[in-house]
């Protein structure tokens, strides 16, 4: 197309004919060319509605994936919950219907002084760090005095390899006896190429932290560079029980001469059997024994018939035939009350009865500390609580749970209501529950004993450990000291 003339041209005759016709081809190209303007701005306005959809569509197809995961989730935690509620105790699982607490925020509360770790008072080892002659940063030259300041680091030394040592034991003939003679080795059991340090650990990760003998021997081999067969460890630990048999027994004589003593008992296994594993303990004294009976026999056995002091039990039926002095567990009795009132509305009489036993309890607590230290005021407080405790459990309660546990409160009145009188028993049986649980991790990562020398084994060195640390001792320092003078009576 050729370009438009200059304005003010004068146009022969000739020329106007083809003037006249470019002008008309310019105008059609310009319709033409708005026409497609036109088109294109209205293809422009359809694609931004379509793209106006599609965001709607993706927002809601956004917002149904967010209800899809949080759907997901609420049904991958209900079949975890179903999972684990065959594994749970009862009273956990009746828990979760209850109406959701407000969780304690973790931690100590605000504006409580800070504590750190203690600065430990024996210092090895001083080395000094400098802080060199230049800036690190811009390479100047230091100036002036520098300052020191302190870091305490504690930290451990791997002991690998072992330490090896070859005893060069003398002997001498004795013509009066017509024999030779030579002094004990007292770092090692007769016939053993094991030290008693080693044989000490082995024990106490096995029975205080029940780890299996796999990782017993993992941890030999990592820690220390020894290694030993599987088959080695159990013998070392039956062997050790065996030299303590003695101190056990001794156990058993000051278990019945205390004054309160609290008893308890889990589920055993050996080599697949059923038997149980009954504990009597208290701050001084922790005794375990493994029998296969559930029945009164056992405490009757261990106790004697001799032992003058409390035995505080839940309510099992088979501390019922000991005629002894007994005292119940009101933490098993709250408990109870509280896994039938869960989940019930505030005015219902599950609820109410809950509420009342609880306060009544609270009662008895902050009434015992005003008279805690005056005998008399403490017996008048125990017939003044008896009272109040009989009628409370005589009401005529309606439904059957309420029914059933003040049935048991008024059978075990005067056993509830030990602890007011008696200055060494506790209103729980707690300590026994606490005392059970080292025994049931050890059940849980082993499923028991495979055999009875391994079970009567555990049992007995669980309960000196557990005694010695009750009364202050160290294990591995009492324990050696143990075994040195068993060592040189041999």
């Amino acid at each position: 197309m050729e370009p438009l003339r200059e304005p003010n041209t004068e146009l022969t005759a000739e020329q106007m004919p083809a003037v006249i016709a470019e002008n008309e081809v310019l105008r059609a190209e310009l319709a033409a060319a708005r026409e497609q303007i036109a088109e294109l701005q209205y293809a422009l306005q359809a694609a931004l509605a379509t793209v106006a959809a599609l965001r709607a569509e993706v927002a809601s197809a956004q917002a149904r994936i967010n209800e899809l995961d949080e759907s997901r989730e609420q049904l991958d935690r209900e079949l975890t919950a179903i999972k684990q509620a065959p594994y749970q105790a009862r009273r956990r699982r009746v828990a979760r219907t209850a109406a959701p607490r407000e969780r304690k925020k973790p931690g100590r509360k605000a504006g409580h002084p800070g504590s750190g770790r203690a600065r430990p008072s024996r210092i090895d080892r001083v080395e000094v760090i400098s802080a060199g002659e230049r800036c690190p940063d811009c390479g100047r030259a230091f100036t002036g005095e520098g300052v020191v300041r302190e870091r305490i680091v504690e930290e451990i030394e791997p002991v690998r390899p072992t330490v090896v040592t070859c005893f060069q034991i003398e002997r001498r003939w004795c013509p009066t006896c017509r024999k030779y003679h030579e002094s004990p080795v007292t770092a090692a059991l007769p016939r053993h190429r094991l030290g008693l340090r080693v044989l000490l650990f082995v024990v106490y990760q096995k029975v205080a932290l029940g780890l299996s003998y796999g990782k017993i021997r993992q941890e030999l081999a990592t820690y220390f560079g020894l290694r030993l067969s599987l088959g080695e460890l159990p013998g070392m630990v039956a062997e050790v029980a065996q030299l303590f048999g003695p101190a056990y027994a001794r156990l058993i004589e000051l278990m019945r001469r205390q004054a309160a003593i609290h008893i308890d008992e889990t589920s055993w296994r050996i080599d697949g059997h059923g038997h149980w594993l009954w504990v009597f303990v208290n701050d001084l004294v922790a005794l375990y024994v493994i029998s296969r009976s559930r029945g009164s026999k056992v405490p009757k056995a261990l106790l004697g018939p001799d032992f003058e002091g409390v035995a505080i039990t839940d309510f099992f039926s088979a501390y019922s035939p000991l005629e002894i002095n007994k005292a119940k567990c009101w933490a098993h009795l709250l408990r109870d009350s509280h896994d039938f009132a869960s989940g019930r509305p505030p005015d219902s009489e599950r609820a109410q009865f809950h509420r009342r036993l609880q306060t009544l309890f609270l009662e008895m607590g902050l009434a015992l500390e005003e008279v805690a230290a005056d005998p008399d005021a403490r017996l008048r407080l125990t017939e003044a609580m008896r009272t109040r405790l009989l009628a409370f459990a005589t009401e005529p309660w309606q439904t059957w749970d309420c029914r059933n546990l003040a049935e048991r409160i008024r059978k075990y009145l005067d056993d509830l209501l030990v602890w007011l009188s008696h200055p060494a028993v506790p209103p729980t049986n707690n300590a026994a529950e606490r005392a059970l649980r080292p025994a049931v991790v050890t059940r849980k990562t082993s499923f028991g004993s495979r055999s009875r020398q391994g079970a009567f084994a555990f049992v007995r060195l669980l309960s000196l450990i557990e005694t010695w640390e009750r009364q202050g001792k160290d294990f591995y320092s009492t324990a050696f000291t143990a075994l040195v003078d068993s060592c040189s009576q041999n």
